[in-house]
């Protein structure tokens, strides 16, 4: 009789037929030999009459008795003989028919890989199926990994670009606007006291400040400002007036004082050039009178003096 589908006899004068061995199969009857499956076809069992096909996601080559499975970041249709590699921007785990576009935030830089990666803080990715991610534009950060966009500095706050946070404005500078890339000196007489200021403050008359100043200094003795904006520096006190620490105005010198020189921090006692000198007015800038019962004369010499009214 004639071997079935499936079995053979290779020498004449055989008892009985052979079963092909599991990879391999004989299609029709009568068959002196097994046939091994093609590539991208199995037969797990002996006896096949016929080869199966690999499903997708698993490959097999000639005269196999089991497709293989396709490895992480590899994919492949049915009746593979191999499987492919997927493609930079997409992974697949083992099995896979086909190949998953990475998720905003994550990336592929390599073909064949099985996982995507997070992007890193201070970069960003917002686009799905991408090879690399991107760096955090000036006037933004992101401190956390795998995101799809990057926070906007506040104000206060500033960034030149991949950073993982804003940085805070120095003491003596300030940001008024959100998503800026670096910080603005505050103006003479104003200040910033602390990091992360979003405005300047007015120095108080009395007190002025350069440009870019963490705090406002007091004006000297013999200086003043009443600037109420905020003054870049002091003025010093006019002839006939003098000031003390932090004046925000010259103080005219008393009636039987004066100053004769600008930026005085004092007023001169005129009972000092002469006992019986003094002055009629505030804001004198010499002794020019006497007092009662005197009367004043100057003398050749320049010098002044008072002498006794007559009775």
């Amino acid at each position: 009789d004639a071997c079935d589908a499936g079995t053979y006899a290779d020498t004449e004068g055989s008892a009985s037929c052979t079963s092909c061995g599991a990879g391999s199969y004989a299609s029709s009857e009568g068959s002196t030999a097994c046939t091994d499956c093609p590539a991208g076809y199995h037969s797990s069992s002996t006896g096949a009459s016929s080869c199966a096909a690999c499903d997708s996601g698993y490959y097999s080559r000639s005269g196999e008795a089991s497709c293989t499975k396709c490895s992480g970041g590899e994919y492949s249709g049915v009746n593979a003989t191999t499987c492919q590699l997927c493609p930079v921007g997409r992974t697949s785990p083992t099995g896979a028919s086909e190949c998953d576009a990475c998720d905003a935030g994550t990336y592929a830089d390599t073909e064949g890989s099985a996982s995507c990666t997070s992007c890193s803080a201070g970069t960003f990715l917002n686009a799905t199926g991408q090879a690399a991610c991107n760096e955090c534009p000036p006037g933004r950060a992101q401190s956390s990994t795998g995101q799809s966009a990057c926070s906007e500095c506040e104000a206060g706050k500033y960034s030149r670009g991949g950073n993982t946070e804003c940085s805070q404005c120095s003491a003596g500078h300030f940001q008024s606007m959100k998503g800026q890339t670096n910080c603005s000196s505050c103006a003479a007489g104003r200040i910033a006291s602390s990091t992360g200021s979003s405005s300047c403050t007015i120095c108080d008359t009395g007190t002025f400040a350069a440009a870019g100043s963490a705090s406002c200094s007091k004006c000297d003795s013999g200086r003043w400002s009443n600037d109420t904006e905020g003054a870049q520096n002091c003025s010093l006190a006019p002839v006939g007036t003098y000031t003390r620490v932090g004046a925000s105005a010259p103080l005219p010198a008393d009636i039987g004082y004066y100053t004769d020189t600008v930026g005085a921090s004092e007023q001169m006692p005129c009972s000092a050039l002469n006992s019986l000198l003094t002055t009629l007015e505030k804001g004198s800038t010499s002794c020019d009178a006497c007092v009662a019962d005197y009367y004043f004369s100057n003398n050749e010499d320049g010098s002044a003096s008072c002498n006794k009214c007559p009775r």
